[in-house]
């Protein structure tokens, strides 16, 4: 065992950098940064300054922005397995991560407490040979994780480490994965976190909200089942063992890697990682079912005992690709998305002062059909007055349509959002290699910003008018019944009726 965990010691050297003169700055003759210089050598000699008089006065150059091109990045290292190689030498650190295109879906409900652990137990519970308590003294040695899950449509595993320690990784990993051994103890482990989870999924206002909301918006469906402790307790090893039998097969694999590596290199020797992976697919894999909408608007009441109401408020919305995101997208930043610059915040919190947060979102989903959002928390004396104003700016809004500045300013702050997205390596790899599994265009990126700005007044209107209509809309709170009289005619839902058994 001691041969496949060999550390190879850690060695470093550096060296102080030269001092650097105020000599040593040269601008390029004919660079913005030399007209820069002479400018502000010449303001120098004639005594004057270039502070301006007031934070007014500060000109700032257009926001320009262009993303990263998903083509740059992408390589075929065999048919079926692609992915997107981002190098950054600045640190020496990998992030490896590859997504698995299958499915994780049970057709029974006493399967489903069995599903929920195979993620973990992937990783857990070791494999190849290689103990648990192995593997974690192993990896905790040279500060790298491997870290495994597998979701209803993919599952995935990702290695960290240190660039000098990541073809061991590769090893490890592939040694472990390929042959996992679903250790009881660390079964008995995970175990009893989900029981306590479990026990404790209505602590707070918020998780009655969240189960409360799915509760009211969705037909049950395998995807939304939920076990219980003594279905957790009663998991045994060949339970998971079976469930897990498929994941990580190689029909379609996804991957991106980012940082010290060098891109040729890294094909080479991905070529090699893959040629050897070997995990046979499952025989009959279950399809996932797309969620169905129960379409029955009204007010939903969970009974609780406190003294800020929570609140949300939903209707159907669109699966993407599809022409009303980007339009909904701005109209809800107006309305609810954009914090301080929104209708909402502005009337039912700075005006009112009826809710520290008040927001809106629209749902961004390539599987099923998202939902829009309003969303609140109020106490309980002010709900009904807080949802007559929200209502209120939405008609009004829907109706008059937003101003110019308030169309320019959500266009300019969504498309200003974009850089975030790729703020790193690992992100920008990452979020490639999401793309590609959901089916985004290379365009994606450069279509966005497109998009956006093409947005309309006119297409505010219609799509607040459309996707915010009270009378289609599912109003799920969390408070005490008892004072709530003002909101009714409304239907208490009783909170061990909140989860999807069938």
């Amino acid at each position: 065992m001691a041969s496949a965990f060999a550390v190879v010691g850690l060695s470093s050297c550096s060296s102080a950098p030269a001092p650097q003169t105020e000599a040593a700055v040269v601008p390029t003759a004919g660079t913005d940064s030399a007209a820069s210089v002479a400018q502000v050598s010449a303001n120098g000699a004639a005594g004057q300054s270039d502070v301006p008089v007031s934070y007014k006065d500060i000109q700032f150059p257009e926001f320009k922005y262009v993303a990263p091109y998903p083509k740059d990045y992408r390589v075929e290292v065999a048919p079926g397995i692609t992915g997107y190689i981002v190098s950054d030498r600045s640190l020496p650190l990998v992030n490896f991560t590859v997504y698995f295109d299958e499915p994780l879906v049970v057709s029974s409900l006493k399967d489903e407490a069995a599903r929920s652990m195979v993620g973990n137990m992937l990783r857990r519970g070791s494999g190849g040979g290689i103990t648990p308590h192995d593997l974690d003294d192993s990896l905790e040695f040279i500060s790298a994780g491997i870290s495994t899950s597998a979701g209803t449509f993919s599952s995935m595993f990702d290695i960290d480490c240190l660039s000098k320690d990541f073809a061991n990784l590769l090893a490890t990993a592939k040694q472990v994965l390929t042959a996992p051994g679903f250790d009881k103890e660390q079964l008995e482990l995970v175990k009893a976190n989900f029981v306590t989870a479990y026990d404790r999924r209505y602590d707070t206002p918020g998780k009655v909200l969240s189960a409360l909301k799915g509760k009211v918006n969705y037909a049950s469906n395998p995807r939304l089942w939920s076990a219980n402790a003594e279905e957790y307790k009663s998991v045994t090893a060949e339970d998971v063992k079976r469930l897990a039998t498929g994941v990580f097969s190689s029909k379609r694999i996804v991957f991106a890697l980012s940082g010290d590596v060098d891109k040729d290199s890294a094909i080479v020797m991905l070529k090699d990682f893959f040629a050897s992976w070997k995990v046979e697919p499952a025989a009959n894999p279950v399809k996932p079912e797309p969620l169905a909408f129960l379409n029955k608007p009204g007010i939903y009441v969970v009974d609780k005992d406190i003294t800020q109401a929570n609140i949300s408020m939903n209707q159907p919305f669109v699966k993407r690709p599809h022409v009303d995101y980007y339009p909904a997208a701005v109209a809800s930043f107006i309305l609810g998305g954009g914090s301080f610059t929104s209708r909402l915040m502005n009337r039912v919190r700075s005006d009112e002062g009826l809710a520290y947060s008040v927001y809106s979102s629209v749902g961004n989903d390539y599987r099923d059909t998202a939902m829009t959002t309003i969303a609140l928390q109020t106490k309980v004396e002010s709900v009904d007055f807080a949802l007559k104003l929200i209502f209120e700016e939405v008609e009004k809004l829907a109706k008059d349509g937003p101003s110019e500045e308030e169309l320019a300013q959500a266009k300019k702050a969504l498309i200003e959002s974009l850089p975030s997205l790729f703020d790193s390596p690992s992100s920008t790899a990452i979020i490639f290699a999401k793309g590609e599994l959901l089916g985004k265009s290379d365009d994606h990126y450069l279509d966005y910003v497109k998009e956006i700005n093409a947005v309309t007044a006119d297409q505010v209107k219609v799509m607040i008018s459309k996707y915010f209509d009270k009378n289609k809309m599912t109003i799920s709170i969390v408070g005490p019944v008892a004072r709530l009289e003002a909101l009714k005619p409304f239907t208490v839902v009783p909170l061990d009726s909140l989860e999807f058994r069938n």
